[in-house]
């Protein structure tokens, strides 16, 4: 019987979105406060996606060799680090979170069976990569309070209230409401990014060091 299991890992690290062939005009508009010198840094939570099939003693696989992999090949490497020089792969492309994601698959596929990567840079942004080249997820989540009433105009009170109990009450109900949204696409070879999160009326690059 195959079973996926999961194992989280955690790390701190500081990134800098600056492109050299950019001049310092062209990196400010088009990463905002997230150019400034020496960068800023992340908690970042990781965890990783694994198939296999239950052995004879229950397991997919033993989590403290998996813990063992993850240590070398990530942590131990990434914690406390300025990834823009790290490792050559950040070099190419920017540190973005979702290109992180994919490095990470990288370099841990050939000792894990993993079936996908989430990598978050803060609790409320977060990407998916699943082994489809240059495609990944990226979720920006947010949150906002509103309130409503469930009633047909149509209807009476009486009849509404059959319908949808309380929430017919004339005054309505309030709820706090969680919001995610997710894109997918193609990550950009040079800036690592598949989505601009700042909009093009925000000079703030991707809210730059991730306040969403």
């Amino acid at each position: 019987m195959e079973c996926i299991i999961n194992r989280r890992a955690q790390f701190s690290a500081s990134h800098r979105y600056w492109l050299p062939e950019l001049s310092e005009t062209e990196n400010q508009a088009k990463f905002g406060p997230c150019t400034r010198a020496p960068g800023h840094g992340h908690n970042y939570v990781l965890y990783v996606s694994m198939l296999g099939e239950l052995d004879e003693y229950g397991m997919v696989l033993n989590l403290s060799d998996v813990k063992k992999v993850i240590k070398h090949e990530v942590t131990s490497q990434l914690d406390f680090s300025y990834l823009n020089d790290v490792w050559p792969e950040f070099q190419a492309t920017l540190p973005t979170t979702e290109h992180m994601a994919r490095v990470l698959w990288q370099r841990l596929s050939p000792h894990l069976p993993i079936t996908k990567i989430q990598l978050f840079e803060h609790p409320e942004l977060w990407a998916d990569y699943i082994g489809n080249d240059m495609e990944a997820y990226l979720t920006i989540s947010t949150h906002f309070s509103a309130a409503h009433r469930l009633a047909l105009p149509t209807l009476s009170f009486d009849e509404n209230v059959e319908i949808y109990g309380k929430c017919a009450r004339p005054n309505g109900h309030g709820h706090n409401y969680h919001l995610e949204v997710t894109v997918k696409g193609e990550i950009e070879p040079r800036t690592g990014m598949i989505a601009d999160l700042g909009g093009a009326a925000d000079s703030d690059r991707r809210a730059c060091c991730r306040t969403v």
